[in-house]
């Protein structure tokens, strides 16, 4: 069994990658543009940067920097998020744009070398999440609405649930035993499900009808009003890195 601790705290959030971020909710409207969110779940390929209409919308401090030399660049990470997970999201403009992903040049290679792309129209005053999942080295773009108008109780968490784990279905709910989304296929995903903040809850993932937690992510603060995305990711029958586990992300 993977058991992942996420700490999601007033001011910060900490993930199982050791990674502490800032959380930062957004407080104001949209009043132009979309905002969007890229996560990487596509566990064959390397670290990646993201594109929009041709200019860079991702991307890590450069390794090896110094006051004569820019460093090599660094793409988002497998099982990371740009803007970070727990920050707000990045803008975008609205209508129809290209989207693109790569892997950076590195030492050993002089170009960036292209991972897919997608012509797609994003929405003003809208959210959205960018999946990059699947396996091998060309993954599908996967572009989700992130609808938060049924978010309205202050006192309740909410949780959305994404399957990114290609080749299984999965039972995935709350390790007390109840399953919030069923037998969910590759790529299936649930609106956001309203979840009472007193119990630091839980979230497992199961093969279909067992009792045997392949993963965990368990919230212990209290998170009243947060809105997350809980998603797995992985290959099933895979071992190491590319094995099926869970994270979460922060929406609001």
């Amino acid at each position: 069994m993977f058991k992942n601790i996420i700490y999601i705290l007033l001011a910060s959030v900490l993930f199982v990658s050791c990674e502490k971020n800032a959380l930062q909710l957004p407080v104001e409207t949209v009043t132009s543009g979309a905002r969007i969110k890229f996560i990487h779940a596509a566990p064959d390929t390397p670290a990646l940067d993201f594109y929009i209409n041709g200019a860079k919308f991702t991307g890590f401090t450069p390794t090896g920097a110094t006051s004569t030399f820019a460093g090599n660049p660094v793409g988002v990470p497998y099982n990371s998020t740009s803007p970070s997970t727990g920050s707000n999201y990045g803008i975008a403009p609205a209508g129809s744009v290209s989207l693109s992903v790569t892997a950076p040049a590195t030492t050993t290679a002089a170009s960036a070398t292209a991972i897919g792309s997608q012509s797609l129209t994003l929405e003003d005053n809208k959210y959205y999440s960018l999946f990059v999942a699947g396996p091998t080295i060309k993954p599908e773009l996967i572009l989700v609405n992130d609808d938060f108008s049924a978010a309205i109780d202050p006192t309740k968490i909410y949780v959305r649930f994404v399957n990114l784990t290609s080749g299984q279905n999965y039972d995935i709910g709350l390790s007390t035993g109840t399953i919030l989304a069923p037998n969910l296929a590759y790529k299936g995903m649930t609106g956001f499900i309203a979840v009472d903040a007193n119990i630091s809850p839980s979230f497992v993932f199961r093969l279909p009808g067992s009792t045997t937690n392949v993963g965990t992510v368990t919230l212990t603060s209290t998170s009243a009003g947060r809105v997350l995305t809980v998603f797995t990711r992985g290959v099933a029958g895979r071992t190491g890195t590319p094995a099926p586990n869970i994270n979460l992300y922060v929406n609001r």
